[in-house]
């Protein structure tokens, strides 16, 4: 504060009459706060409204559209003998697989390992120099070996490090006994595709290591409904379109792989979005009774997704048109429940009718739930333009206080200024006073009578 008015000449109390005048210059500014509180309360509200909706959409997504429902699930009948997984290009059909330990054709797929001759210590040289070449399948690298890597420890780390070993061959030492080590090498592929095959470019580095075959590279081999099956690999995925098989152990007897729709997950996929739902419908509740209470916003939000609830679809390619027929009813206080049971027999009874019920791109009551809560959130929705006007209310209420503080400051300014005037006055008279007497009283006769 510029001027401090302390009343001492005129023995006002100028503070506390400046800040009662103060107070109620201030009431408006109170009266901004006020309704700036409320308002961003409101604001609060409506990022939780956006939050419930923007969860909700995200629970619809795995059941918003047809292609969602092409979810298919691969079963084994004898998951030690192998496993499977499905994918959306597969087909539900049952196939017959046989990995049988009395079929000498049936095999699993194996990589090639070779094993070095005997050497006394692995850190000692081996003798060995020049320029190898090591093949695996179609590919080749090459490793330089001298007096400064020739012992085995040394050719183990050249080929592991080498540039053009791009995860082709891994090489390791075994040491059999205190007088007795081994260079293993080991395709990381199986498959007759990927074995290995030393060669001297120059010197004498394959010659001195005199590599042999310890297990020999082998194809899996298989059936699939009496067609023998032949991969380089034991994880095939290109014998049954949207199926991968892994193959573990022979059995004695054929296995059964059944491909079909994936209900377990589309019960899990019902599920979540009956959840995101209450959650949602919980969230409008509270909003209901507190923040958002008799706004016409919310009205409009729970008006829009009652609305898709009601409508029956029209035009789908089945018989069903309403979610209870699924198993999905409405309880008393507008939240879903789900009957499991009931959903779980209309999918094997009716899986498309399902899919048409909830995803039918037009008439889908998921399709039509996502596309009400897109508009809802889209940047020209419903809920960003309240979000929009209320941010610029207070944005207009900030501006408004500034200007009204600043005003406060000089009204302040001007009222110390004005008692400190009145205080000077006052002080100036008190004295002329005190003069004026102390003159009267010293005139002659002043003290008689």
């Amino acid at each position: 504060m510029a001027i401090t008015a302390t009343g001492l000449g005129s023995g006002l109390d100028i503070e506390s009459i400046v800040r009662g005048l103060m107070s109620l210059e201030r009431r408006p500014l109170d009266v901004l706060s006020k309704r700036q509180s409320e308002i961003e309360s409101k604001i609060s509200a409506f990022g939780q409204l956006k939050s419930a909706v923007s969860k909700f959409q995200t629970a619809m997504s795995p059941l918003q559209s047809l292609s969602k429902f092409q979810v298919f699930s691969a079963t084994s009948s004898n998951e030690d003998t192998f496993t499977a997984t499905g994918n959306s290009s597969a087909v539900a059909a049952s196939y017959s697989i046989e990995f049988l330990t009395a079929n000498a054709d049936h095999q699993l797929a194996q990589a090639h390992k070779m094993n070095s001759a005997s050497f006394t210590d692995a850190t000692f040289s081996t003798g060995a120099a020049g320029t190898m070449q090591i093949d695996v399948g179609t590919n080749s690298f090459t490793i330089d070996i001298d007096g400064s890597n020739d012992t085995l420890e040394g050719i183990r780390d050249a080929i592991n490090d080498a540039a053009g070993n791009d995860n082709l061959v891994t090489a390791s030492i075994i040491k059999v006994s205190d007088t007795e080590s081994r260079l293993i090498l080991t395709s990381n592929k199986t498959g007759t595709d990927n074995a290995i095959s030393l060669t001297d470019n120059s010197g004498n580095v394959a010659a001195t290591l005199a590599m042999t075959t310890k297990d020999a590279a082998q194809n899996a081999k298989f059936s699939v409904d009496g067609f023998l099956i032949e991969r380089s690999s034991n994880v095939i995925d290109d014998v049954i379109e949207g199926v991968t098989i892994t193959l573990k152990e022979k059995s004695d007897s054929s296995q059964t792989l059944d491909v079909a729709y994936d209900t377990d997950s589309v019960k899990e996929s019902v599920q979540g979005f009956i959840d995101a739902y209450n959650e949602m419908n919980s969230t409008l509740r509270s909003l209901r009774l507190g923040g958002l209470q008799g706004d016409n916003a919310l009205l409009s939000v729970e008006s829009q997704f009652r609305s898709v609830f009601n409508t029956r679809p029209t035009g789908l390619t089945t018989s069903l048109t309403a979610l209870s027929e699924i198993g999905i009813k409405t309880t008393e206080n507008g939240d879903l429940s789900l009957d499991s049971s009931e959903l779980e027999s209309k999918l094997a009874s009716d899986y498309e009718g399902v899919a048409q019920l909830l995803a039918n791109d037009d008439q889908g009551f998921i399709f039509r739930l996502e596309s009400a809560a897109d508009a809802l959130l889209d940047t020209e929705g419903l809920i960003t333009i309240r979000q929009d006007s209320l941010d610029s209310q207070v944005d207009a209420i900030e501006d408004r206080k500034i200007s009204i503080e600043y005003r406060l400051e000089q009204v302040e300014k001007r009222l110390r200024s004005q008692f400190a005037a009145l205080d000077t006055l006052m002080s100036n008279l008190n004295a002329t006073g005190n003069y004026l007497a102390q003159q009267l009283t010293s005139l002659p006769g002043a003290q008689q009578g």
